[in-house]
C-alpha cells in the first residue's frame, strides 16, 4: 500500500480539527499566541506601532461587519416581537438587568477597594495637561449629540462607528413599520427575516474565525502593556485589578443571574460558553465589535431565540455598562487615594458608586473609552478637582477598558439568557451543537 499521501491527509485532518474546535478553546489559544508574539517581539521599538496599526484595522473591520448585522437583525427581531406582543417584556427585562447590574457592580467595586485599598499608579500620561481627558470627553459627547440630531438617516447609518444608539433607533423604527399586521406588509417582513438569517450566517462566520482578530489585538494589547511597564512597577495594583475582575465575573454576575432566573439555570454554563465574546471584548475594548459574536453565542450556545438575541444584544450593548461602572469606580477610588494620600470616607465611596452607575448609561457615546467618560463626568458632577491626576488613566486605558468591556460582554450574554427565560422561550443547547 502506498502511504505517500498519509502526511498530507493527517495535516488536513488537523486543520479540520482546529477549525471545528469550540470558540472558547480557539479564542483562548489565540490570546496565548498573542502573548507569545508579544514576548518574542515586544522588545523591538517598531513592534508596537505595527501591531497597533494592524489591530486598529482589524477592530474597524469588526465594527464594519457589526453595523449591517445590527441594522437588519434588530429590525427583523423588533417586527417579530411586535407581532407576538413580546417587545415590551424584552425591553423591560433588558432595562431591569442593566440597571441592577450597574448598581450592584458599582458597589461591588467599592467593597473590593475597601478590602484592598490601593493608590492609582503613576503612568506615562500622568504629566499631561490638566484638561486633556476633559477635552476628549467633551468632544465625544458633542459628537454623540450631533449623531442624535435627526438630519439624515442614511448618513447616520454610513457614519456610525463608536456610538450605535442612532443606528438602533432607526432600525427600531423600521422594525415597528415591518410588523406584519396587513397582507401587503407580510412579503417585506418575510424578506427582512430572510436577510436576518443571512446576517446570522455572517455573524457565525465572524465568530468562528474571530480568533484571528483576537490574536492580533491581544498581541498589540500585551505589547502596549509591556512597553508601558507600569503594571510591572506596581504589582499590587495588578493584584487589585485581578481580584476585582474575578469577583465580578465569578461571583457577582453569576449570583445576580441565578437570582433573576430563579436559580433554575446554571450561570457557569453561560459563562464558559461566552468566553469568546469576553476575550474579544478584553483584547479590543470595543463592545460594538463584539455584537455579532454575542448574537451568535446567544442563539447557538445559550438557546436564545433569534428575535430576542437580535433585539436584546444591541440594547444591552448600549445600556448594559455595569462592567464599565465597576472599573470606573475602582479607578476613581484609587485616584482619590493616590491624590489625597488618604482613604476616602464611606460617604465619598458611596456617592461615587451611585453617580458612576448612573453616568455609565451615557458612556456608550464612545465605544472603547467608557472609563474615561464615566470618570470625567462623575468628577464633574461631584465637583471634585484632581488637578489633572485623572490623566494618569490614559496610558492605562487598554487594561481598564479591556476589563470593562470583557465584563460588559458577559453582562450582554447573561442578559440575553435572562430575557429569554423571562419570556419563556429559552431552550437547552447540547454542548456538541455549540460553536
Amino acid at each position: 500500500m502506498n502511504n505517500t499521501h498519509l502526511p498530507t491527509l493527517t495535516t488536513a485532518c488537523r486543520c479540520c480539527i482546529l477549525f471545528n474546535m469550540k470558540t472558547w478553546i480557539t479564542y483562548i489559544a489565540a490570546m496565548l499566541m498573542g502573548l507569545a508574539t508579544s514576548l518574542l517581539f515586544g522588545t523591538f521599538t517598531q513592534t508596537a506601532g505595527i501591531l497597533s496599526s494592524v489591530s486598529s484595522y482589524m477592530i474597524s473591520l469588526g465594527v464594519f461587519i457589526s453595523i449591517p448585522v445590527i441594522f437588519i437583525t434588530l429590525a427583523s427581531g423588533t417586527a417579530s416581537l411586535m407581532k407576538d406582543k413580546k417587545g415590551k417584556k424584552v425591553f423591560g427585562f433588558s432595562l431591569l438587568w442593566s440597571v441592577v447590574t450597574a448598581i450592584i457592580l458599582a458597589f461591588a467595586a467599592a467593597v473590593v477597594f475597601i478590602a484592598k485599598p490601593e493608590g492609582f499608579p503613576v503612568t506615562s500620561s500622568a504629566g499631561s495637561a490638566p484638561g486633556t481627558l476633559l477635552s476628549h470627553v467633551s468632544y465625544m459627547m458633542g459628537s454623540a449629540g450631533s449623531a442624535l440630531y435627526p438630519l439624515n438617516a442614511f448618513w447616520t447609518l454610513a457614519s456610525t462607528t463608536r456610538f450605535i444608539l442612532p443606528l438602533i433607533i432607526i432600525s427600531w423604527i423600521l422594525g415597528l413599520a415591518l410588523k406584519p399586521s396587513a397582507d401587503i406588509i407580510r412579503p417585506a417582513y418575510t424578506t427582512m427575516n430572510s436577510f436576518s438569517e443571512v446576517m446570522y450566517r455572517v455573524s457565525r462566520t465572524y465568530t468562528v474565525y474571530g480568533f484571528f482578530l483576537v490574536f492580533i489585538t491581544s498581541a498589540s494589547f500585551f505589547t502596549d502593556v509591556y512597553q508601558e511597564k507600569t503594571i510591572f512597577a506596581v504589582p499590587e495594583y495588578a493584584k487589585l485589578l485581578t481580584i476585582a475582575a474575578i469577583a465580578a465575573v465569578i461571583v457577582v454576575l453569576p449570583l445576580l443571574y441565578a437570582i433573576f432566573t430563579g436559580f433554575r439555570k446554571n450561570p457557569y454554563k453561560v459563562l464558559y460558553r461566552s468566553i469568546a465574546s469576553m476575550l474579544m471584548g478584553f483584547t479590543t475594548s470595543n463592545i460594538v465589535a463584539t455584537v455579532p459574536i454575542n448574537e451568535s453565542i446567544a442563539r447557538q450556545n445559550l438557546g436564545v431565540q433569534k428575535r430576542i438575541a437580535s433585539t436584546a444584544t444591541p440594547l444591552l450593548s448600549v445600556i448594559g455598562k455595569g462592567g464599565s461602572a465597576f472599573v470606573a469606580v475602582l479607578t476613581m477610588l484609587t485616584l482619590f487615594t493616590e491624590t489625597t494620600e488618604s482613604m476616602p470616607s464611606a460617604s465619598v465611596i458611596a456617592i461615587t458608586a451611585i453617580t458612576a452607575a448612573a453616568v455609565s448609561f451615557a458612556s456608550s457615546v464612545s465605544a472603547g473609552t467608557e472609563i474615561a467618560i464615566i470618570t470625567v463626568i462623575t468628577l464633574q458632577l461631584l465637583g471634585i478637582n484632581l488637578y489633572g491626576a485623572e490623566n494618569a488613566i490614559v496610558a492605562f486605558l487598554p487594561i481598564l477598558g479591556g476589563l470593562a468591556t470583557m465584563i460588559d460582554s458577559l453582562i450582554v450574554s447573561f442578559g440575553n439568557s435572562v430575557v429569554a427565560t423571562a419570556v419563556g422561550t429559552d431552550v437547552e443547547i447540547p454542548y456538541r451543537d455549540t460553536i
